[in-house]
């Protein structure tokens, strides 16, 4: 697995941190919470300008590893835009279809629904697509841009595998780039917040927390990027997109606790920059499923395909 990015890549990962940074960063979701409107109005200018929106995950390598880099910018700042549903469309239909969720099982609620004309929410546990109809408004204080969703029509789509597969890389992107930020707060505050007259990032207790949101962070983009490079080579099943979903679930619980532990009271504060990111990244950690649901699916996905790790696993059912 190459771990060198394209510098095209590295390049534009630059340009989109830097335009995220300037619109605000992690201050774009409290407006948005605000004023789902700004929404439309400041955050898809900047996209647009960027020509991130129209970017291919299955394209060639320097455009596929833009894609995911700045989908990882993107979690860094818990950017308010459905960017990873827009970006898992197939580039083939998105002449049709401007939106692809996953779900499992019937949903009532998904975020940023309003914002796409034609989405798409295919049921992972029937393999069917549906027609989606945003309805309303129907935010919760951990589901900041609920819209309550009906089921149209089922419908065929083209190239479902590869969306599907799009949607679970972009996430785990996604989510990387939120533990990174995680991370970083809970080392700057380990370095600025002093007790007994020296940094409490002196004290045993911390600098254990903070070797378990590393070495958490660090594996899962390691996990996400070794995915990513085997999806583009059509070496990479179901089986192995779910045990990446599972390793960012854990992953980000791990960073996410234990950031709390070390910030503590703080970090539990509206005004705080954790309490924003936990709130907002509360949606891609459940859906299309939890940790036991995927672990259950994971199952029984081994079982049928096998599993090609370090220790590789036979299938044992048809």
């Amino acid at each position: 697995m190459k771990r060198n990015w394209p510098e095209e890549a590295l390049s534009y990962r630059e340009s989109v941190a830097r335009a995220f940074y300037e619109l605000g960063g992690v201050e774009l979701a409290r407006k948005a919470e605000l004023d789902w409107e700004f929404r439309a109005s400041n955050v898809r200018p900047v996209l647009e300008q960027l020509g991130l929106l129209t970017l291919d995950v299955w394209g060639d390598e320097a455009e596929s590893a833009a894609a995911v880099l700045a989908v990882k910018e993107a979690g860094a700042v818990v950017l308010p835009w459905p960017l990873v549903h827009e970006l898992a469309v197939p580039a083939s239909v998105r002449g049709t279809v401007d939106g692809f969720y996953l779900m499992s099982g019937p949903v009532r609620r998904l975020d940023h629904a309003d914002l796409f004309d034609r989405a798409i929410a295919f049921d992972t546990d029937n393999s069917t697509a549906h027609v989606l109809v945003s309805q309303a408004l129907s935010s919760a204080p951990l589901d900041p841009f609920a819209v309550s969703v009906g089921m149209g029509e089922s419908v065929a789509l083209d190239d479902s595998d590869h969306a599907v597969a799009a949607h679970y890389l972009l996430d785990a992107f996604w989510v990387a780039g939120v533990c990174r930020t995680v991370v970083d707060l809970a080392a700057r505050h380990a370095r600025d917040r002093h007790q007994f007259g020296v940094p409490i990032g002196n004290f045993g207790e911390i600098r254990w927390h903070l070797a378990d949101m590393v070495l958490a962070r660090d594996g899962m983009y390691e996990l996400a990027l070794h995915t990513w490079s085997e999806a583009r080579r059509g070496r990479a099943g179901l089986v192995d997109l779910l045990a990446l979903r599972l390793n960012m679930i854990e992953a980000s619980t791990t960073v996410l606790s234990h950031g709390h532990q070390i910030l503590a009271a703080m970090g539990l504060c509206e005004e705080h920059d954790l309490a924003v990111i936990d709130r907002h990244v509360q949606s891609a950690l459940r859906r299309p499923g939890g940790a036991l649901k995927i672990t259950q699916q994971l199952a029984e996905s081994v079982s049928k395909e096998g599993f090609a790790g370090t220790f590789a696993v036979e299938p044992w059912s048809v």
